[in-house]
């Protein structure tokens, strides 16, 4: 049988693909939460992936879907085009963790580690040169605007608002995800599944 000129043997192997990135995805995260605060042993300070208390996650999360709030509200207007599955799984799990981990970790320890030498406001500035390279950074994506730009920058601020203010990289995680997750379900945009399928 076929499904839109597919076929079935085709579906199910995208399919068994598709539910082992998945499975792959989601024990990657678990493995990320169990090393919260044992990751300084293995070389990877910068990270600063240290457990902190749960309402600083619950403050984190519920920031990052205010802002998304605010974006959704601000470009609301704007056409977007259908995500695929793929887009949305990454948009709220590695995306996230991974951008934190490069942004709020790495390089935030760097910047922050540079400046406080010469700079007694240096977590304030760390700040907002990183929001503006993650802004920067996010340029690449095809037909992006200035004012999504800008929207960009402000939760880089927020997300380093709140590494700066609990000295872990775990709430900019919380909060980023909240705000994918808040914007793909405020899109009310159904998910297109490989080979067309929508959900």
């Amino acid at each position: 049988m076929f499904l839109d000129g597919m076929p079935d043997n085709t579906w199910s192997r995208s399919k068994s693909v598709l539910m082992l990135a998945v499975a792959v995805t989601l024990a990657l995260m678990w493995l990320m939460w169990l090393g919260q605060g044992k990751l300084e042993k293995y070389g990877f300070n910068a990270l600063h992936w240290r457990p902190i208390p749960a309402h600083y996650l619950a403050r984190a999360a519920v920031l990052g879907a205010l802002a998304a709030s605010a974006a959704f509200w601000l470009f609301r207007s704007y056409a977007r085009a259908v995500p695929a599955f793929q887009e949305v799984w990454m948009g709220i799990t590695l995306g996230p963790l991974l951008e934190e981990l490069v942004f709020r970790g790495y390089l935030f320890w760097g910047v922050h580690w540079f400046l406080r030498r010469f700079i007694s406001l240096s977590g304030c500035l760390t700040i907002i040169v990183i929001a503006a390279v993650f802004a920067l950074s996010h340029f690449v994506k095809h037909g992006i605007t200035h004012g999504q730009i800008a929207s960009v920058f402000g939760t880089g601020l927020l997300y380093g608002w709140l590494r700066l203010k609990s000295d872990s990289t775990v709430p900019p995680v919380c909060a980023h995800t909240s705000y994918n997750v808040t914007i793909f379900l405020a899109g009310d945009v159904p998910v297109v599944l490989p080979y067309g399928f929508t959900y």
